[in-house]
């Protein structure tokens, strides 16, 4: 019995073969991300976080949370339209603190986000009228 290095040293390639092909990336799925950041001293559960936002978020795709420290959470989103409705429904809040969304194509560059922007409702009382428009 011929072993494998005898079989692939007799390997050849025809011109038409030797072109070469190209690889589809349709396998891949798109990740589309989101970090957020907790503005509260206190410790994150990860879990928690979790169970508290995928029932409100009535999310389509799966949701996979990672803990990068320092109050920061990264939301995989496996669809994109659950991260669109995600940041048209803000602001959130978790435990009566605000959280800050930006969007994040790489883990890496997580840490340099300033998250200093937030959506706020603000609700105004004894307007007089002549102010109202």
């Amino acid at each position: 019995m011929e072993g494998l290095e005898g079989m692939w040293s007799r390997f050849s390639l025809s011109e038409e073969e030797e072109v070469g092909a190209e690889v589809s990336k349709q396998n891949e799925k798109e990740i589309h991300r989101l970090a957020g950041r907790f503005f509260t001293k206190r410790v994150l559960n990860v879990e928690a976080v979790g169970c508290m936002f995928k029932p409100l978020w009535k999310l389509i795709g799966e949701l996979k949370i990672r803990d990068l420290g320092d109050n920061i959470l990264v939301f995989d989103f496996e669809d994109g339209l659950d991260l669109e409705r995600v940041l048209t429904l803000e602001p959130w809040t978790y435990d009566k603190h605000m959280v800050a969304f930006e969007r994040a194509a790489e883990i890496e560059a997580i840490p340099m986000l300033d998250f200093n922007k937030a959506t706020l409702w603000v609700q105004i009382h004894n307007v007089p009228e002549k102010s109202l428009t």
